[in-house]
């Protein structure tokens, strides 16, 4: 008998992924943050990187954001078929049947 899905290998709630990508957004928009009060307490070269990252850190926030969508796999449990009934076979020789 073949394998049957269970529902609980449905993905998750979309508030849950819109959760987490506010979460992911979130972080990296404070990692910009925290470049751009580096960018006033450093000199040299490293202000100038603090800068930079500053300035890209909006596109990289918003494609981490966004991108791939469920990341967490569903628990991908089946269910025994041994306890399911077998599944009625329509005999081949009744009349009135489409073949």
């Amino acid at each position: 008998m073949p394998e049957v899905q269970a529902i609980t290998t449905a993905g998750r709630p979309h508030s849950e992924q819109t959760r987490d990508k506010i979460r992911r957004y979130l972080i990296t928009m404070g990692i910009r943050t925290a470049c751009f009060v580096a960018a006033i307490f450093v000199d040299g070269w490293i202000r100038w990187v603090c800068v930079a990252l500053a300035a890209v850190l909006p596109l990289i926030a918003v494609l981490f954001a966004n991108a791939g969508g469920d990341r967490r796999p569903a628990n991908a449990s089946l269910v025994n078929a041994d306890g399911l009934p077998a599944a009625d076979q329509p005999d081949r020789d009744t009349p009135g049947q489409v073949r």
